[in-house]
């Protein structure tokens, strides 16, 4: 995928109307995390929103308290395999 203005500017959009606690629930595993960092290098310039929604639809809120929260979280394999999958 090339960026565009529009998905730059979206994206831009997006990053300056997040609200602070948001923003800090994201850096948690974004900013520091090496297997996280290496895995969105790999995503070779793919828009955040393609796996990151906006209004928490796909990865949720936050840290999941137990297994089972985590596990409703889930989505299918075709929402994952487009990036996700074997090569």
């Amino acid at each position: 995928m090339r960026f565009t203005h529009t998905t730059l500017l979206g994206s831009l959009l997006a990053l300056l109307t997040i609200q602070p606690a948001s923003a800090f629930e994201c850096k948690v595993c974004h900013s520091k995390n090496p297997k996280m960092v290496a895995m969105h290098k790999a995503l070779q310039g793919q828009n955040c929103f393609g796996c990151h929604r906006p209004g928490e639809k796909l990865m949720g809120k936050g840290t999941p308290k137990d297994r089972e929260s985590l596990l409703k979280r889930r989505i299918t394999a075709a929402e994952c395999l487009p990036c996700h999958g074997k090569r």
